[in-house]
Parts: C-alpha cells; structure tokens; sequence
C-alpha cells in the first residue's frame, strides 16, 4: 500500500516540478531531491531524450543540481547513447554541472566524453563541447589551444571565439603565432585581428 502511495506523491510532485511557476517547481523540486533522489535523477536522465524542449531544458537544468552523482550517470549515458539529441543533452548537464559546482577538472571517464564530443562533427555538439571546455579552466583553454588549428572551420572559429574570451598571455602568443602561420585559415586570423583591433 505504501508503495502506491508514494508513486502518488512521486506523481504528483514531478507533475509539480514541471509547473511554470518558479515557486511551485522550486519546492517540488527539493521534497523530489530529498525524498525521491535515485528515482527523480532517474526520470531525469530519461527526460534527455524528450522530444520536448521545454521539459528536456527543466530537466538539464534540474540534474545540474546534483553534482558529482550526476556526472558519473551522464558519462555511462552518453557512453550508451547513439541519439545526438541524448548526446548533446549530456553535453549541457556538463555544463551546468562545472558552473554549479565551479569545477575546474573533470575526472579521465569525464574528460573521453569531451574527446569523443570534440572528434564529432555536428555542429551543434561541436558548439556544445566548445562552451564546455571555456568553463574548464587551464585543461580547457590548453584542448582549445589545439582545437583552433583543426581543419574543420566551426570547430577552429568556435575554439578561437571561446579563447577570446580568455585573457591571457599564453592565449595572445598563441594568437601572434597563428596570424604569422600561413597554413591558417584567412576566416580564422580574421577573427583573431576583429578581436586586437576593438
């Protein structure tokens, strides 16, 4: 009996949980976390997948949250996963995750996600694991410094974006180096002279 009447509560609160007042699914997301946590991480992970932008979005959200557990169930996940859709969500928990929790290292299961991301070629994930590494510290900026040499054009320009972002001397060298390169990109030096000369 007691079963049936936490799947009723469970219910009611992920029901809760999707509501769009912040109020409503800010405390149902917290009674979930507390009294639910392997089944509501569960539900979520499931939620990747969603057609549903809305409810994918709220559960990325939601499982950047949980921190390290998270990551260990997006890296088997991702692993598991042929569906971009999946692959990418992942992606952006990641994400969420090292802002929520500032981290600065991923452990070696977490960093041959990133490896496989970056060697793909949609650019939607090329874009994703780009934003991802920004958020990484030295380990990120030193992948990106080799990432904007890369022969595929987005995955080069979107390195060189990110490094922007990046002051940092290692960074402006690395950029006097690619402008004197000529096997670089005309696009790519482009992009690095709009940035010195504003």
């Amino acid at each position: 009996m007691s079963n049936s009447i936490d799947l009723h509560k469970f219910i009611e609160l992920y029901q809760d949980f999707l509501h769009p007042n912040p109020n409503i699914n800010s405390q149902a997301f917290l009674i979930l976390r507390k009294e639910f946590e392997v089944k509501f991480m569960n539900k979520l992970l499931a939620n990747l997948k969603e057609e549903d932008v809305f409810i994918r979005r709220k559960s990325i959200l939601a499982l950047g949250q949980f921190g390290e557990k998270t990551l260990k169930s997006i890296v088997s996940l991702y692993m598991n996963n042929s569906n971009k859709t999946v692959k990418v969500s992942c992606l952006k928990t990641m994400i969420k995750v090292v802002v929520n929790f500032n981290l600065e290292e991923l452990s070696q299961e977490e960093m041959l996600v990133v490896d496989l991301a970056l060697k793909d070629d949609s650019p939607e994930m090329i874009l994703t694991v780009i934003s991802l590494l920004r958020q990484l510290g030295t380990t990120g900026r030193n992948i990106l410094m080799k990432s904007c040499r890369d022969k595929d054009l987005l995955r080069s320009k979107a390195s060189i974006s990110a490094l922007l972002e990046i002051k940092d001397q290692t960074v402006d060298d690395l950029f006097d180096e690619l402008l004197n390169d000529n096997s670089i990109d005309p696009m790519i030096k482009e992009d690095i002279l709009r940035e010195k000369i504003i």
